[in-house]
C-alpha cells in the first residue's frame, strides 16, 4: 500500500502478503508487520544483548518501530531522481525503551526504483536477532566455502602447470579454464560478506554468478566431449548448449537458473560417458560414477545446493578430474621416455650398420707420417689437455691433435660421452658397474675400464638398458 505518513496495520487498504510477494514495482510502498518478544523478554532484568533488525533487500528503506523512526538505509522516495539507493544487507538497532514484550508493530517504508533488471524477490531476508555487523553475518554463512576455495586455487595452479608441460593440450586447457570460472564464481559469491554494496549492484553480481556457472558447466561438457569423442561432435555440444539456454531461461529464481546452467551440461556429460562405456572406453566408468554423484547432488537438493553443497561437490569433482589428468600426464611422460629410449637404441643400431658399411676415418699425424684410422677400431678416447689419446682395438695408444669435444661432434653416435674426459665406443662395452660415489665403471671387451661420472650415470643407464 502507498502512504505518506506512518500507517497502521488496521487500515482497510492494507494487503496481506508474505515477504516473498513484496514488490515495489517502481513505487513507494509500506510493509507492516507485528511481532511479540514473549514473556521472557518482559521478565528479564539487567544487561542483555541488544537486538537488531537484519534486512537483506534490493531497496532503500526507512524503519519505524511502534510509530517511531529507528533508522534509514538510503532514502526511499516516489521517484528514481529522489531516491538514494540503500545497502543490500543492513541492520537497524531496536531501542529497548521502544520495544514491548508483545504487540510491537514494525513499519518499513520501501522503494526500489534502481532495481532495473528485476532479478530475484525484493526482500530476501527480514529477521530480528542479536545486533551485529551485517557483513559478519553474511560472511559467517560463506565461511565454510574457504576450504573449497583453497582446494580450487591450488588445483588451478597445478592444472596450469600441467598445461604448460603439455604445451597447450586441449584437456588441461579446459580443466584450467573450468577451475578459473568456478573460482571466479566463488569469489563473487563471497564478496557479499567482504564489503557492503548498494542494492543496484546486487543484480550485476547475481548475473555474473549465473554467467560464470553457465561457463563452468559448458567447460565440463567440453572436457568430457574432448575426452570421449573420437572427433568433436558439435551437434551434441550445440544441442546441449541450446537445451541449457532454454532451461535456464524458463527457470524462475536466479538460484534455479544457476543450478540449471550447471545441471544440464552435467546431465549431457553423463550421456556422453554412457555412450563411451558402451564403446568400451577405458576409465569411462570411473568418470561416470563421479558425474552421476555430482548430478544427483544437484537433483536431490536443488534449492540448497548453491549455498551449502555446490563448492564442496565441485571441488571434489575437480580433484577427481585433476587426479586423472595428472595420472594421464605421468603415463604420457613415461611413454615418451620409453619412446625416446627406443629411438636412441634404434639410432645406435643404424649408426652401427652405417659404420660397418662405411666407417668414419680419422686422419692422424704421427712423426712425420699420416695415418688413417677407422672409427670402428677406436675403443675409447681419453682427453689429454690439448690432445686426445685414442685407445685402439689392437691395444695401441695414439695421440690426436683435436679436443675431446671436437672429436665427439666428428664421431658417430655409437660413441657415448660418459665422463668429462672419456668418450667410449658402445660396441666394446661389456658391462656397467655402480660405484660408491654414485658414478660407475664401464668394462670393455679389450679388458680396459672407463669411469662414468655421477652426473652422466643416469643417461648412460638409459642408453645401455
Amino acid at each position: 500500500m502507498e502512504s505518506v505518513g506512518v500507517p497502521h496495520s488496521s487500515r482497510q487498504d492494507c494487503q496481506i502478503k508474505t515477504i516473498d510477494e513484496v514488490d515495489s514495482k517502481a513505487r513507494l510502498v509500506w510493509v507492516i508487520a507485528s511481532f511479540d518478544l514473549g514473556v521472557k523478554f518482559e521478565q528479564e532484568r539487567g544487561p542483555r544483548k541488544p537486538l537488531g533488525l537484519f534486512m537483506s533487500a534490493k531497496a532503500s528503506a526507512e524503519f519505524y518501530l511502534n510509530g517511531e523512526l529507528i533508522g534509514r538505509n538510503g532514502l526511499p522516495a516516489d521517484s528514481i531522481e529522489s531516491e538514494e539507493s540503500g545497502i543490500m544487507d543492513t541492520v537497524v538497532y531496536l531501542p529497548e525503551n521502544i520495544l514491548k514484550a508483545s504487540q510491537n508493530e514494525l513499519a518499513i517504508k520501501l522503494s526500489s526504483h534502481h532495481n532495473v533488471l528485476g532479478f530475484e524477490q525484493m526482500i530476501q531476508r527480514l529477521i530480528i536477532t542479536d545486533y551485529a555487523s551485517p557483513q559478519n553475518m553474511v560472511l559467517r554463512h560463506y565461511l565454510p566455502t574457504f576450504i573449497p576455495f583453497g582446494i580450487l586455487l591450488i588445483g588451478l595452479l597445478y592444472s596450469a602447470y600441467l598445461l604448460v608441460l603439455r604445451e597447450g593440450a586441449g584437456q588441461p586447457a579446459l580443466l584450467t579454464i573450468f577451475s578459473f570460472f568456478v573460482l571466479a564464481q566463488l569469489a563473487i559469491e563471497v564478496s557479499r560478506g567482504l564489503f557492503a554494496y548498494h542494492y543496484p549492484f546486487h543484480e550485476i553480481r547475481v548475473l555474473a554468478i549465473l554467467l560464470l556457472g553457465a561457463c563452468s558447466g559448458g567447460c565440463l561438457l567440453l572436457y568430457i566431449a574432448n575426452k570421449f569423442l573420437n572427433k568433436w561432435n558439435f551437434a551434441i555440444v550445440w544441442l546441449a548448449m541450446c537445451v541449457t539456454a532454454v532451461a535456464t531461461y524458463t527457470a524462475t529464481t536466479m538460484e534455479e537458473k544457476t543450478t540449471v546452467a550447471i545441471q544440464v551440461p552435467a546431465a549431457f556429460s553423463v550421456l556422453l560417458i554412457a555412450n563411451a562405456i558402451l564403446r568400451k572406453y577405458k576409465t569411462a566408468k570411473t568418470y561416470g560414477v563421479a558425474l552421476i554423484m555430482f548430478s544427483l547432488a544437484l537433483t536431490l537438493r536443488p534449492n540448497q545446493f548453491l549455498d551449502v553443497y555446490f563448492y564442496y561437490f565441485i571441488a571434489a569433482l575437480f580433484i577427481f578430474l585433476l587426479a586423472v589428468q595428472a595420472s594421464d600426464y605421468r603415463k604420457e611422460k613415461a611413454q615418451r621416455i620409453i619412446e625416446q629410449s627406443r629411438a636412441q637404441h634404434l639410432q645406435l643400431a643404424l649408426d652401427e650398420i652405417q659404420e660397418i658399411k662405411k666407417p668414419t676415418k680419422l686422419k692422424l699425424n704421427q712423426a712425420g707420417k699420416i695415418e688413417w684410422v677407422n672409427s670402428e677400431q677406436i675403443c675409447f678416447c681419453k682427453g689429454a689437455r690439448d690432445y686426445v689419446e685414442l685407445v685402439l682395438s689392437d691395444h695401441r695408444r695414439v695421440l690426436h691433435n683435436e679436443s675431446l669435444s671436437s672429436l665427439e661432434e666428428m664421431l658417430p653416435s655409437v660413441f657415448l660421452r660418459v665422463h668429462r674426459s672419456y668418450l667410449v665406443n658402445t660396441r666394446f662395452i661389456q658391462s656397467l658397474e655402480g660405484a660408491s660415489s654414485g658414478g660407475g665403471i664401464l668394462k670393455l671387451s679389450t679388458g680396459d675400464e672407463v669411469p662414468v661420472s655421477r652426473r652422466i650415470m643416469p643417461s648412460v643407464r638409459k642408453v645401455l638398458c
